[in-house]
C-alpha cells in the first residue's frame, strides 16, 4: 500500500502592512488578532503547519498561542524587507512534504471546510499546482476569482527556493498556468485579504 502524501501549509506572515499604515496582523477579529484568527483555521486542518515571520517578531505579540498549536513551526525570513518572494523562499527551505499550500496570514476568512477539501483533493491531484476557484459569486461580478492558499507539488520546490522580490507564487502560477488543478467552491474567503483598515470588519 502507497504511503500517504505529507501535505502541509506554509503561511506567509513576514509582510510590513504598508498600505494598511500599520502591524494589521495584530488587529482584532471578534477578540483574536488577525494572526491568531487565520492560524485557527489553518491548524486543525494541516499536520504540518509553518509560519514565515520576520527575524524580530514575537510571536506572542502577534497573540500567537503556540502551545496550543504542536504543529506550528515558526521560520524566520532575514530578507523579507525585499519582498515576499524572499519569505516564500525562506518558508521552503529542507521542505520534504509532497505538497505545500502556500497561504497568507491577512487572509483569514477561507473556510475550513475549503481548506479540508482542498487537502483531499491533494491526495488524488497529479498536477504540479492546485488553487483554489470561486464558481457562486452571487450577483456582484468579481475582479478575480482564483485565491490562496494555492498548491504546490514538490516537483516544483525548487523553483519556489529560487523567489525573490515581491511576487510569491504569482509568478509559479502565471508561468504554469495551463498546469493548475483547479478546486472550485463558493467561499468568498479565498480571495478575500485585510490590505487596508476599511477591509476589517466595522
Amino acid at each position: 500500500m502507497a504511503a500517504l502524501p505529507t501535505i502541509g501549509c506554509v503561511i506567509l506572515g513576514a509582510g510590513f502592512s504598508r498600505r494598511f499604515g500599520r502591524d494589521k496582523r495584530i488587529e482584532l477579529l471578534d477578540r483574536k488578532t488577525v494572526a491568531a484568527t487565520t492560524l485557527a483555521r489553518y491548524c486543525p486542518v494541516f499536520s504540518n503547519v509553518r509560519l514565515v515571520l520576520r527575524p524580530e517578531d514575537n510571536p506572542n505579540q502577534l497573540g500567537i498561542d503556540l502551545p496550543n498549536h504542536p504543529n506550528l513551526e515558526i521560520v524566520r525570513a532575514p530578507l523579507a524587507h525585499k519582498g515576499m518572494g524572499h519569505s516564500l523562499s525562506a518558508g521552503f527551505t529542507d521542505l520534504d512534504w509532497t505538497w505545500a499550500f502556500v497561504a497568507l496570514l491577512d487572509m483569514p476568512y477561507v473556510a475550513q471546510k475549503t481548506l479540508a477539501g482542498l487537502f483531499a483533493h491533494a491526495q488524488n491531484s497529479t498536477a504540479p499546482l492546485i488553487q483554489p476557484r470561486l464558481t457562486a459569486t452571487g450577483d456582484q461580478p468579481l475582479e478575480r476569482k482564483q485565491g490562496h492558499p494555492i498548491g504546490i507539488h514538490r516537483q516544483l520546490f525548487h523553483e519556489v527556493r529560487t523567489s525573490s522580490g515581491d511576487e510569491g507564487a504569482r509568478r509559479l502560477v502565471k508561468r504554469r498556468g495551463n498546469q493548475i488543478d483547479y478546486f472550485d467552491c463558493n467561499d468568498t474567503g479565498i480571495i478575500q485579504d485585510i490590505d487596508y483598515p476599511t477591509d476589517l470588519p466595522q
